[in-house]
């Protein structure tokens, strides 16, 4: 007969023996990498100011990045509608400039309309992006509607915003200063397109030739009498410079060139697109140099 070692007779008559247990490793639990928010603009330079705010929280697309275009006149292609329909936030300057954009941002979940924000009105210059009120506002307001995305956070978003706001103000700091050397008297200017008009009022310089730049803005034929005026102040020198935009080619516009370039007027041009690689800041702080090295060039 086979005899139990006691101790195991002992441990079937009791029961089973408890079998010590330990806890299974623990295995962290990967969130899936979060998409940045899909920021969708019209022009570049809003999708900049953007991307400054949003950093890697956003991904951007302008439409129009090309410089030399000119968005009056564009026809829109079907990729743009499907760009536009697929963001989650859209920037359109509107104001005319580019309002066969807001049919596209029908379906968008946050549309941004700069206009709007800025209270333009028909017969204001559309061209807000160079607008340091405008810009401020659009800030403001995209950092608003970014917190408010799903796994954003909202003091990474208002650290950004605020970088932005030094930028800004050292904008506004330059313009205030360029305009206070001119003792309060605006410095009189032409322009063939009045593309930078509200940067350069505020730097202390007025667009004398307004009817001229806004019928070659709204592609109208300028009348005689407007056409007979700037001719007038351009060959009397009765402007310290020309402000041109690459966009807007025309033989007036090359005709009007000719003529300040021939008495020794300084032609400065102000595009409506931000350069590629440029900052806004940096591209404004551009603008201002080159209209400062004018003014001097032109007391000369």
């Amino acid at each position: 007969m086979r005899f139990f070692p006691a101790f195991l007779l002992a441990a079937l008559i009791s029961g089973p023996v408890a079998v010590a247990q330990t806890e299974p490793a623990q295995v962290p639990v990967l969130s899936p990498a979060r998409s940045p928010v899909r920021v969708v603009c019209v022009e570049a330079a809003w999708c900049d100011v953007a991307a400054q705010i949003g950093g890697e929280d956003v991904q951007t697309q302008a439409l129009l990045a090309t410089p030399g275009i000119d968005p009056h006149d564009l026809t829109p292609s079907p990729s743009m509608a499907r760009a536009m329909a697929g963001a989650t936030i859209a920037v359109v300057n509107g104001a005319t400039y580019d309002d066969w954009a807001l049919p596209f941002t029908a379906s968008v979940p946050e549309r941004i309309v700069v206009a709007s924000l800025a209270g333009w009105r028909p017969g204001d210059n559309p061209h807000l992006f160079l607008d340091p009120v405008a810009v401020g506002k659009v800030a403001q307001v995209f950092a608003d509607r970014l917190s408010h995305q799903p796994g954003i956070s909202a003091s990474d978003v208002a650290e950004r915003l605020a970088a932005f706001r030094k930028e800004l103000e050292g904008v506004t700091a330059r313009l205030a200063a360029m305009k206070a050397r001119h003792d309060a008297v605006p410095v009189p200017v032409a322009a063939v397109e009045p593309v930078g008009e509200t940067l350069l009022r505020d730097a202390g310089l007025a667009v004398v030739d307004e009817n001229f730049a806004l019928a070659i803005m709204n592609h109208a034929e300028p009348s005689p009498r407007d056409v007979a005026q700037v001719d007038m102040l351009v060959d009397g020198r009765k402007v310290r410079m020309l402000m041109t935009n690459p966009a807007i080619h025309s033989p007036q516009i090359d005709r009007l060139v000719d003529r300040a370039q021939a008495v020794g007027l300084p032609v400065v041009a102000i595009g409506e697109t931000l350069p590629p690689g440029q900052s806004w800041q940096g591209w404004v702080h551009g603008i201002l140099q080159t209209v400062e090295q004018a003014l001097d060039d032109g007391g000369k």
